[in-house]
Parts: C-alpha cells; structure tokens; sequence
C-alpha cells in the first residue's frame, strides 16, 4: 500500500511538471531553442529533523551555530539561455531545533535554526535571448523551528534567527526575453519560536522569528519583455512567536517577529523594458505574531515589530510597463 501511495504521489508531480513544461515550449515558439535545460523533480515523504545542543566558551574567532532541517532543495545557477523547471512536493513537515549557551567570544556570533518545506533558488547570467524559468512547490506537514540561546559577553555583533517557511523561492535572471512562472500551496502549521536572553555585547544584536507558508523573491532584467505569472494559495496556519530578554549593548538592537502567508517580491534592475506581473494570492490560514521583549541599558537605537501579513506583494524599479 505504500509503495503504490508513493507512486501515485510521483506520478501527480510528474504530470504537473509536464504540463508545465509543454505549455513554456508551446509559448516559445521557434525561438525557443535553448542553450541548456534543466528539468528537476523532487518528491518527499518523510520527516526532515535537525537539532543541535551546545555549550560554547571562551573562543578568539567567530561563533556560527546552524540547524536546518529541510525537506526538498534545488539551486541551479547557470551561465547563457537556459530553460529551468522545478517541481518540488512534500508531505511530513520538517523540525529544527538548536539549543545554546555562548559566553566570551573575542568575534562575531550567528545562531540559526530553520525548518524549510521545498526551498529553490536559481540564478541564470550573461544570458542573450529567450529564458524562462518555472516553478512549482507543494508542501503539506508540519514546519517548526525552535531556537533556544543565553549569550553573553560578545566582542562583536550577535545575529539569532528562528525561521519556519513552507515553499520559498529565489530568482535572479536576464536575457532578451523572461518567461517566468510560480506556483506555490501550502497547507499545515509553520511555527517558528524564537526564545532568547542577550547581554553584555559591543556590537549590534539582530533576532528574527519568521514563520511563512510561501515566498518568491524575482531580481530581472530584460532588454525586450519579462512576463511573470504568479500563484500562491496557504490554508493552514503560519505563526511566529519571540520571548527575548537584551540588556547591556553597545550598538543598536532589532527584533522582528514576522508570521507571513504569501508573500512577492519583484526588483526590475533599469535595463528592464516592458514587464507585465499577474499575481493572484489566496490565503485562508490564521497568519500570528506575538512578540514578548524586555530590553534596557542599549546605548544604539532600538526597534522591535511584530507583523502579521496575510497577503503581500511589493515591486520596485519598474522603468516602462
């Protein structure tokens, strides 16, 4: 019975990702011949878990912490014309969790813990004509990320970040034409928590709890035309909670704690000619933030926000649409 789940499972995302493939080719049309191609599938069944416990002292250089526990990831970063398409789909969820005391660092110190459903980035350079790149994540379970941290005397700046994401997605690219497309559902609990109490430190303090069901993030330039079509829909809950305690520093403290159901970001560089975005997001979840801080004694600047956002797309730096 489980061998003939899995097949079917695989089957659904190979459809989907032929029928993606054969409409980009379709709309190419006799121009369509391309340098490269790269087709990726990805399909998982199972829990993803990392956790990371420890106690750290008296250390001259810099301090890097990392648990990360991620389902399915892709990266192509491609030099000429290229046609990518990725299809990635997960069903169990993903748990991160890093536990840590760090006392007496001569340099700098990053703790991250980070629980990630689907994850792709792909960057394409120096293309010259037609490229296109499409998209499309499934993630379905449940993503938490705990981060647990004691921190004191630090030399230098103090970075602490707790992230549960669902699908993400990060493209840079170029060329003549851009056909680009995104398609991204998610439907669970991402739940980041960021506890943490931070003191005596000589540089700057960052922590950040976020918690988002689907992010894609465009950086495109295009001498003719960039078309992007983009699709995101959550249905269960994305919500982020931060309990930090920051006394005695001596530049500037953030906090951030962020619970995010869809999120779009388009950056069009100058050389962008003529760009057309149609984007639809769909969210149906309880998207929370609730932040708890106690923080004195900060000689910098201090700024806390707790965000909760169902629905968001920004662009910027379009010159002619």
């Amino acid at each position: 019975m489980k061998s003939k789940t899995l097949m079917a499972g695989g089957a659904s995302v190979l459809a989907i990702l032929a029928l993606t493939g054969a409409a980009l080719i379709a709309s190419a049309g006799p121009a369509a011949a391309q340098d490269q191609t790269i087709n990726n599938v990805q399909a998982n069944w199972a829990q993803a878990r990392a956790q990371l416990n420890s106690d750290i002292e008296d250390i001259n250089g810099d301090v890097s912490l990392t648990a990360a526990a991620i389902n399915n990831s892709f990266s192509a970063d491609i030099t000429g014309d290229a046609i990518i398409r990725n299809a990635q789909l997960t069903t169990r969820g993903s748990n991160a969790e890093l536990n840590s005391d760090i006392d007496d660092v001569v340099g700098d110190v990053s703790a991250t813990a980070a629980a990630i459903g689907n994850s792709a980035s792909v960057v394409v350079n120096e293309a010259s004509s037609y490229n296109s790149v499409a998209n499309y994540q499934r993630a379905i379970g449940n993503f938490n990320a705990d981060l647990n941290v004691g921190v004191d005397d630090i030399a230098g700046d103090v970075s602490a970040t707790a992230a549960a994401i669902g699908n993400s997605l990060s493209v840079t690219a170029g060329g003549d034409d851009l056909n680009l497309s995104n398609q991204q559902f998610f439907r669970g609990d991402a739940v980041a928590e960021l506890n943490g109490h931070i003191e005596d430190v000589n540089g700057e303090v960052s922590l950040t709890a976020a918690a988002i069901a689907n992010s894609a993030s465009y950086e495109i330039e295009a001498e003719n035309w960039a078309r992007l079509n983009n699709v995101q829909t959550t249905n269960i809950d994305p919500r982020a909670y931060s309990n930090i305690g920051v006394d005695d520093v001596a530049g500037d403290v953030t906090s951030t704690t962020a619970a995010i159901s869809n999120s779009l970001s388009v950056s069009t560089l100058p050389a962008t000619a003529d760009i057309e975005i149609n984007s639809r997001q769909l969210n149906n979840a309880y998207t929370g933030a609730v932040a708890n801080a106690t923080i004195s004694d900060i000689a910098g600047d201090v700024s806390t926000t707790a965000a909760a956002i169902g629905n968001s797309v920004s662009v910027s730096s379009i010159t002619d649409f």
